[in-house]
């Protein structure tokens, strides 16, 4: 599991209905957590996050000079590797 900054534009998603409150939070503070994506061939696919990067797009088109900009924080899951499945951590505990 790895943290990294990508733009939007590398990040490929299923365009998802959301929320007012959402769009405008995201306006507000930005991502609380970051997006969970796979690396795929061509890019990323986002796994965890479909809404809030839909939200994000749409901001960008009302307001390209949108001030926290097109770049988004993910966390790159290995599909392969068990260990990079935050929620097993939780289940290993004893």
């Amino acid at each position: 599991m790895r943290i990294k900054e990508l733009p939007l534009s590398d990040i490929h998603f299923i365009p998802s209905e959301y929320t007012d409150h959402l769009y405008h939070s995201i306006i507000r503070i930005g991502f609380s957590f970051p997006i969970k994506v796979k690396e795929t061939g061509c890019g990323y696919l986002c796994v965890d996050g479909n809404k809030r990067l839909t939200a994000l797009r749409d901001i960008l088109e009302q307001d390209p000079s949108y001030k926290r900009g097109d770049k988004v924080k993910v966390i790159i899951v290995n599909s392969t590797d068990n260990r990079s499945n935050d929620c097993s951590r939780g289940r290993n505990t004893h």
